[in-house]
């Protein structure tokens, strides 16, 4: 998949995020949800803080790579990383949280604009499906747009 086409399904994807929270107060995002033993997120807060985490991290990895370094993302424990940033953010205001999505949406952007041609951090593979790409930021905010629509449903 040429660049170009990831980066208009990784738009379109955050739009549909986006529309899910549309209108979203503080009250609705720190509600603990009913189904929430369906999920590992007990509220739409703890959804958005763990989207901003993973995408802060991809920045942090996306630096690091473009230094020669290997990447912190390589090394991470999902579910220990997981709950610590659960953890830190479960008090930010909604504001701060939605703030962060913003800047995080916006620096991945500048980042890969950065890529000369079709590369990326992990070569042309960067933008293809796959276990070496950046394609779980578009498939796993999808995932979490559907959580985030039945949980402001019931």
């Amino acid at each position: 998949m040429p660049k170009a086409d990831f980066l208009e399904k990784f738009k379109a994807a955050r739009q549909a995020f986006q529309q899910s929270i549309a209108g979203l107060t503080d009250a609705e995002a720190a509600r603990l949800s009913a189904g929430s033993t369906q999920s590992r997120w007990p509220s739409i807060k703890a959804i958005l803080g763990h989207l901003a985490a993973w995408e802060r991290e991809v920045l942090i990895a996306d630096e690091m790579t473009k230094r020669g370094e290997e990447s912190n993302l390589d090394h991470l424990e999902s579910l220990e990383f997981n709950q610590t940033q659960e953890t830190h953010r479960q008090n930010w205001p909604l504001d701060q949280l939605l703030s962060e999505l913003d800047l995080n949406y916006e620096a991945l952007l500048m980042a890969w604009d950065e890529y000369e041609g079709e590369d990326g951090p992990y070569g042309t593979s960067s933008w293809q499906p796959g276990p070496l790409s950046l394609w779980w930021l578009i498939t796993h905010p999808q995932e979490l747009t559907a959580e985030i629509a039945r949980r402001r449903a019931s």
